[in-house]
This record gives C-alpha cells, structure tokens and sequence, in this order.
C-alpha cells in the first residue's frame, strides 16, 4: 500500500483543483490602464473623490487638485479651462490633459513647466508628492522615508481610504510617523476628521483593505455558484456542502471586518468573516467549492449522504473523508488523527474508526 501521507498530500491538491485558480490573484496581475494614486502638496493628503492617476508612466492630476496647489489658478469659460502657474498658462487639450471618470486631468510635467514646484511620484506609496517650499519638501521628504522604513508593501495604503478589522467605518491614512529605526505610526483620519494614530508596533498589514480590494472580489466572485465545505468555516451555518451562491463583499459597518456574504437557496443572505490574510481571496477559495463535490468526484449517494452529515463511516474513500472531516490533526501510514478519533485504512478505503 502507498504510504497514506503522501496519497492525502496528492488528494489535497486535487480538491485544490476545483477552486477557480487564484481567480483574486489573477486580478492583481491584469493592471488596469488607469491607476488611481494619492496626492500629497506640501507634505499634507488632499483628500478628495477625485485622485489623481497614473497612465503609462506618467502622472495626472484633477484640476479642481491642481488648483490647490500654491501658485496655481483655474478658469473656465467658454473657449475651456485655463491653469495659470507663476511662470505661465495654458488651456487644457488633448497633449497636456486627459477626460477619466468625467473629470479633467492635467499632466504633473504641465504643472511643473507652469510653477515653481518640484515633487516626485513614489511608487512604494502609489502616491504623487508636490511641494513648492523648502519647508514642503523636508515635510515629503521626511515621510518618503518613513515610507521606505515600512515593512513590505505597506506604503501602498499611504494617502488611500481603508478598512481596518477592529476599527467601524473607512479611514484615511494620512501620513506616516517616523518614530525609530524599528518603529512607525500611521496617522488616520476618520469618516468624522477626526485624527487618531494606529501603532504599527501591534499591526498586522493584512487586517487592512481598500475598497480596491473589495471590488475585485465582487468582479470575480458575485454570483457564483458555490458549495460550503464547513470543515473550513468556523461555527458555520451551513450544511456540509450545501449549494448557494456568493452574493456580495462588503466591510462590516460596526467592526470593519471583510465580509462575504453567501445567499441560501432560501433566499437567506448570511455574512461570513473572511479571515485575515494577505490575500483575501485565498480564504474565498479555501471555504468554498466552485464545482459540485459529488459530481466531480464521481460519489455514491449513499457516501454523499454520509459527507452531507459530516459522518465518517466504513468504505469512504481517503477523498470522501476529506470531504466529510477536513484535513486531520495527524497523519500516519495508513490511519490518520482526527482529536481523540483515530480512523484507519485498508487499500485506501476507511476500514475502522476508534474513539480513544
């Protein structure tokens, strides 16, 4: 007989197989022509619906923005829009500006010919930092590298609207405290401006998302249909594998959790906790199944019935019983652990199951 551990290895990757491939991960990689990027002027966010973007390279910003920036004025009339800097104007067109979501952009290397400001596009943070004092650029410069301090990919959620688990309602993340080499702060602002400071001693990145995040999630998973494996869903509501659909993502208002909610045949719409995690999507693939078990694995009725239950009884297959439990506590050659529940195999197929 082959050794159990590696059957149940080779099975765990089969299950694998029925989930959409990464389908969230998938979306990283296809990145969209426009990307929405934060807009920093004198080392302070601009906080508005409207952000600047970055289009092949180069960086955009909105003209009601731009018009905030020191030195800078905006008028529109008949014949169009008009910036005016303190070493020139020019009317919008289409080689020094661009229509994206209704809204008027002018390109930064147009602001930068028409005033006297510098700045720089930090990739690390997607953020776009403009200055025209000295005191300006120190105040950039001192959180671009606090930025650069930041462990992984953190900078990104620098200047974006997030989520956090823990923490009801968005928030802005508005500049980064360089405390120590060791140690940041972010500082927030809430959906009430009000300012409070999230110790990154104690945080994790991947209890924050963005609106981003949920978005792709709905663009690759509402309304699919699913199969609930309850092995993975804590408490869960279900019955092992019962047919639903995925019905929306949303932050939970009252904690600011990430929340899958799963429609039942009924009708019923029951939110799901989706675990913290890099990735939110691996947590998606791990709960749910996107082709029916039964049909896919080719099981009997009678086995099905028993899987439906959560039962291990005699006959079931290594696959089958997977199904059923979930992956077990321990493995061995030919039994496995399931708590006090030792189940053992004869040609691959459960033959006994002891309670100790």
């Amino acid at each position: 007989m082959k050794k159990l551990a590696l059957l149940l290895t080779t099975l765990l990757l089969t299950i694998g197989l029925v989930y959409p491939g990464g389908a969230g991960r998938a979306a990283a990689a296809a990145a969209p022509a426009y990307t929405e990027i934060a807009t920093f002027v004198e080392g302070n966010l601009l906080i508005s619906p409207a952000k600047s973007v970055l289009v092949n390279g180069s960086a955009y910003v909105p003209v009601k923005l731009a018009g905030q920036i020191p030195g800078f004025t905006v008028a529109a009339d008949a014949t169009g829009v008009t910036l005016t800097g303190s070493k020139g104007s020019t009317k919008l067109n289409k080689d020094n500006s661009i229509l994206y979501k209704n809204t008027n952009y002018v390109a930064f290397k147009t602001l930068l010919k028409l005033g006297a400001i510098d700045g720089k596009y930090a990739s690390s943070a997607i953020a776009l930092f403009v200055w025209s004092t000295e005191d300006g650029k120190n105040k950039s410069n001192s959180m671009l590298y606090a930025i650069s301090k930041l462990p992984g990919t953190m900078g990104i959620v620098l200047g974006k609207k997030v989520y956090l688990y823990g923490h009801p309602g968005s928030h802005w993340v508005k500049s980064v405290q360089y405390v120590d080499d060791n140690n940041q702060n972010f500082v927030m602002q809430n959906e009430a401006g009000t300012e409070w400071v999230l110790d990154l001693n104690d945080f994790v990145d991947n209890t924050m998302y963005t609106m981003e995040n949920i978005d792709y999630l709905k663009y690759y998973y509402n309304g699919l249909t699913v199969w609930t494996r309850n092995a993975m869903i804590t408490d869960s509501p279900f019955k092992n594998f019962e047919k639903a659909t995925i019905a929306n993502f949303r932050p939970n208002p009252a904690n600011g959790n990430l929340e899958m909610i799963i429609r039942r045949a009924n009708g019923q719409e029951v939110p799901l906790k989706i675990e913290p995690r890099d990735d939110p999507s691996e947590y998606v693939e791990e709960v749910l199944f996107f082709k029916n078990p039964q049909t896919n694995f080719k099981i009997s009725d009678k086995m099905w019935s028993a899987i439906r239950e959560e039962r291990a009884v005699s006959g079931m297959t290594i696959t089958e019983l997977l199904l059923s439990w979930g992956d077990p506590d321990e493995v061995y050659d030919g039994y496995v652990v399931y708590g006090d529940q030792y189940v053992y195999f004869i040609n691959d197929k459960v033959f006994s199951i002891v309670n100790l």
